[in-house]
C-alpha cells in the first residue's frame, strides 16, 4: 500500500512531524509505504489564474513544470495526505497554490478511486477548520477518511497534549482501517447533482469551456459504476432543471 503525503510547510515543523508519527502508528498497523512531496522544494510556479486548465484543459496549462509529475504520483499512489499549517485562517500559500494549479478538477474530477487524509496543524482553533475546508476542495470525489486538525499552542499542558496523542492515533487507526476497504459504489446523492450542474453548463458554454463539454458529452456519470433507474433520473431531471436556470440566467 503507497501512502503519499504532500506537505504545503515551509520547514520541517509540527506539521512534518505530526505526518511521521502518523506514519509510525500506521506502519505498527499495516503494511505500507510513505512518500513524501515537499512543495517547497518542487519546481512549481505560481498560478497565473488563466483559466486555460478549465477551459480547454489541464493539458494546456502555460507553465511547464513538476506539476505532471506530481499528478502521477498521485495517481501511481493508493491513497494521499494533504497537510498544511494553519496560517491566517487558512492553508499555506503552497498549499493554497497546490490547489490552484488543480482547480480544473472541480470541473472534471478524477480520484473517485482514492482516500484522503486532511491534515492541518495549528496555534489555536481560530481558523483551523477553514484550512480543512480549503483542503477538501482538492479531493475531486475522492473519499475523505479523516480530517484531523492538530494544535501546537506554545505552553500547551500535559493534559492537552496527551489528548492530542490520543487523536493522532485514532485518526491513523481510522486511516489505516478504512484502506483495506472498497468506497462503496452508490454515488452520494450530491454527487449526483454536482454531476447535473457540469452536464448542463457544459452543454451551454460549449464556446467558452470546450474541455468541459468533451469530458460530459459522452458519459452519464463521473465514474464507470453503474447507475440505477432512480439515479439515472435524479440527473436527467435535475440537468435539465439547471440547463433551464443557466439559460435564464438564475445560475
Amino acid at each position: 500500500m503507497k501512502i503519499l503525503v504532500i506537505l504545503g510547510s515551509l520547514r520541517k515543523g509540527n506539521t512534518y512531524h505530526t505526518v511521521q508519527a502518523i506514519e509510525k502508528l500506521h506502519k505498527k498497523i499495516d503494511d505500507c509505504e510513505y512518500e513524501y512531496i515537499f512543495l517547497k522544494d518542487l519546481d512549481f510556479d505560481l498560478c497565473k489564474g488563466c483559466f486555460t486548465c478549465i477551459a480547454k484543459g489541464e493539458e494546456y496549462c502555460p507553465l511547464k513544470d513538476d506539476r505532471d509529475r506530481v499528478i502521477q504520483k498521485i495517481e501511481s499512489s493508493d491513497r494521499v495526505i494533504l497537510a498544511s499549517p494553519n496560517y491566517a485562517a487558512n492553508v499555506s500559500w503552497l498549499m493554497k497554490n497546490f490547489i490552484d494549479r488543480f482547480a480544473y478538477t472541480c470541473h472534471r474530477p478524477k480520484y473517485f478511486n482514492r482516500k484522503f487524509m486532511l491534515l492541518v496543524t495549528s496555534g489555536s482553533k481560530m481558523g483551523a477548520k477553514n484550512a480543512i475546508k480549503a483542503l477538501s476542495v482538492i479531493v475531486s470525489g475522492g473519499e475523505i477518511i479523516s480530517r484531523l486538525c492538530v494544535y501546537n499552542s506554545p505552553g500547551m499542558n500535559v493534559l492537552k497534549q496527551k489528548k492530542q496523542e490520543i487523536q493522532i492515533r485514532k485518526a491513523a487507526e481510522k486511516f489505516a482501517e478504512r484502506l483495506g476497504k472498497k468506497k462503496k459504489t452508490n454515488p452520494p446523492f450530491l454527487y449526483l447533482i454536482w454531476f447535473s450542474v457540469f452536464k448542463a453548463s457544459s452543454a451551454i458554454n460549449l464556446k467558452d469551456l470546450p474541455a468541459d463539454y468533451d469530458f460530459y458529452k459522452n458519459i452519464e456519470y463521473f465514474t464507470d459504476d453503474k447507475l440505477n433507474i432512480f439515479q439515472k433520473k435524479i440527473i436527467n431531471i435535475f440537468t435539465r432543471f439547471f440547463r433551464f436556470m443557466i439559460n435564464k440566467g438564475y445560475v
